[in-house]
């Protein structure tokens, strides 16, 4: 009985609670539930401040290691790459193994091997030089071609590089262009046949390296053989100290506390793994303990301040928060309901930068994304009419531009057979070509047509051209067996070849080619036809580009603005004319396009109108 009367007294109570009006029941939960939670979040805080930033330190460090790992991977890779250029380099391998006898021509070969030139300049923000130590008596050396002395056969690296019979080795070297010791890759050179060209060497540029070891106090690299890459004469000294503590290089990352000058000092060491060497480089960091617990305690008094001033303020400012808050719930739930009724303008503005403000800015962001959106479907409507209206107006212009095709076609064998009659076979030939490719041209519509019977078309057109222009041009179709049952759009080829024709090599002077490779890649197909014309400058390629992409009517290279549009409009805008073009080398137009092919008999969908 005594219970129930309890839990009566209880349910009345919380029903008085809950029936209070929004701002005294706020006001009553907030100092009854806030100030004793944040009491015991405030001490929690405070004692559990100390190990989480240590812990936060341990894994800043670590983090920052690793950043600075990846950009020293990614350096010694590129190096390496670059240093298998010069692997079986045969004019390398000629200065190498050539004996000299006048010394205009060594000038002239090492004149004439611009490869370090090449690679210096392409990887100038990386590279700093690039040498080769050669072991022949009649050179003579220069900073790129070091002739090998004894006094440099006796040198450790030398030695090294050597004895590891071609591999990649990662030593610290000096520059021969500068005063100073730089990160360098170290590897033998040999020919085909195995026999020694000699030492490859190509230096990192310092500035690099010192990005890495320059953005903090105390950091840096060390290689496996204990030599070590400061920025300071203090870091040396310190490496010295530290020098025992450094792990095994296993690949591993590291940390441990230990002491430096009586200090306890947090330890990283990251193990960096450099492709294709057997040499390891480990980046080593220091970082006192005493800095991480200073912040450590000035977050802690941070703490107190906060806690102090947030339950003094709080209690003045609840009563005033309260009063606001039903009243901007209120504005929110109006704001609402117009929003519902189809209003999107929102008028009243609530200000402040609490959960409700928040949810206000929702609310706005939701209704300019309906707005937003409602506009998109606008514009699609209005881009899809006039993808539409472009159609038709290409189809139009393919039926005006036709002539009955009974006519054509009966004039021209009537052509083919006095030909034949007259034993005129190469006219005979010649009509029979052309009626072939009118016919395609006639019949092409909106059903796609097999990449083989497109080839033998184009391969008609430039017969019928051989004719015209005799041995001035010579062609070479190349068409992957693999694809010729692949289905593609009519009349996409023979433009782009005509262009060639016309604007390539009909005004060169002597023999022309135009090359055309069909192939396949990554469920796509790879449409390449390229000439050795006249070709184009970089200003009319860029004009070139812009009118095919045209819209308007009024542009030159209708053919292949026609092209260009056809394909947007049955593959999308993925798939478009990409085209290549230097004055007096030739130009190359390359169109990829998607796997499509008749199945089972049945013609492949036509393009969406």
């Amino acid at each position: 009985m005594e219970d129930e009367k309890i839990t009566s007294k209880i349910k009345s109570l919380i029903q008085k609670v809950l029936g209070m009006k929004l701002r005294y029941r706020m006001a009553l939960l907030y100092l009854l539930g806030g100030i004793l939670p944040l009491v015991l979040i405030g001490l929690y805080m405070m004692h559990g401040t100390n190990q989480a930033l240590k812990k936060q330190a341990e894994e800043t460090e670590i983090s920052e290691l690793n950043t600075a790992k990846s950009r020293l991977e990614e350096m010694t890779s590129t190096i390496n790459m670059v240093s298998k250029y010069f692997i079986f380099d045969e004019k390398l391998e000629e200065i190498a193994g050539k004996e000299y006898e006048e010394y205009q021509e060594l000038v002239d070969d090492y004149r004439n091997y611009t490869n370090f030139d090449n690679y210096r300049k392409y990887y100038n923000d990386l590279i700093s030089w690039i040498s080769v130590y050669l072991d022949n008596d009649t050179i003579v050396g220069n900073a790129e071609f070091v002739k090998v002395d004894q006094e440099v056969r006796e040198e450790r690296w030398y030695q090294k590089a050597v004895s590891r019979g071609g591999g990649t080795i990662w030593q610290y070297l000096p520059v021969r262009t500068g005063k100073y010791d730089g990160l360098a890759l170290t590897r033998l050179v040999r020919t085909k046949k195995g026999e020694k060209v000699g030492v490859l060497v190509i230096h990192i540029r310092p500035e690099r390296m010192e990005e890495i070891i320059s953005d903090r106090e105390k950091t840096m690299v060390v290689l496996d053989d204990q030599s070590v890459l400061v920025d300071s004469q203090e870091k040396r000294k310190t490496f010295n100290k530290i020098e025992r503590y450094l792990p095994d290089s296993d690949g591993n990352t590291y940390q441990k506390v230990i002491q430096v000058d009586k200090k306890d000092v947090l330890l990283t060491c990251v193990h960096v793994r450099l492709q294709e060497s057997d040499d390891d480089i480990q980046l080593v960091s220091l970082r006192s303990l005493d800095e991480i617990l200073k912040g450590t305690r000035n977050q802690n008094r941070k703490i107190v301040i906060a806690f102090s001033v947030s339950v003094l303020i709080s209690v003045t400012m609840i009563l005033i928060f309260s009063c606001s808050f039903s009243e901007r719930v209120d504005r929110f739930r109006r704001q609402m309901q117009k929003a519902a009724s189809g209003n999107f303008e929102l008028v009243e503005t609530l200000g402040g930068n609490d959960e409700i403000s928040e949810l206000y800015n929702y609310l706005s962001t939701m209704i300019w994304r309906i707005q937003k959106l409602l506009s998109e479907i606008y514009q699609e409507k209005i881009h899809a009419e006039r993808l539409k209206r472009e159609q038709r107006d290409a189809e139009f212009q393919m039926l005006a531009n036709q002539i009955n095709p009974h006519f054509l076609y009966n004039t021209l064998e009537t052509i083919r057979m006095k030909a034949r009659e007259n034993k005129q076979y190469e006219i005979e030939s010649l009509v029979k070509m052309l009626a072939k490719i009118l016919r395609g041209n006639l019949q092409a519509g909106h059903n796609k047509v097999s990449i083989h019977s497109e080839v033998e078309l184009i391969e008609c057109y430039l017969k019928i051209q051989q004719y015209r222009f005799g041995e001035r041009i010579h062609y070479s179709i190349r068409v992957d067996p693999k694809v010729e049952e692949f289905r593609i759009l009519p009349l996409i080829l023979q433009p782009v070849v005509e262009n060639s024709i016309v604007h390539g090599l009909e005004e060169k002077e002597g023999a022309g080619n135009i090359t055309i490779v069909i192939t396949c890649s990554k469920n796509q197909i790879i449409v390449m036809i390229e000439d050795d014309g006249l070709g184009m400058d970089d200003v009319k390629l860029e004009q070139v580009r812009k009118d095919i992409k045209s819209r308007s009517q009024d542009v030159s290279h209708i053919g292949l603005r026609n092209v260009q549009q056809r394909i947007k409009l049955c593959y999308g805008d993925d798939y478009e004319i990409d085209m290549e073009s230097k004055r007096e080398v030739g130009t190359k137009v390359t169109m990829i396009l998607p796997y499509e092919r008749k199945l089972n008999g049945e013609e492949d969908q036509q393009c969406i109108k």
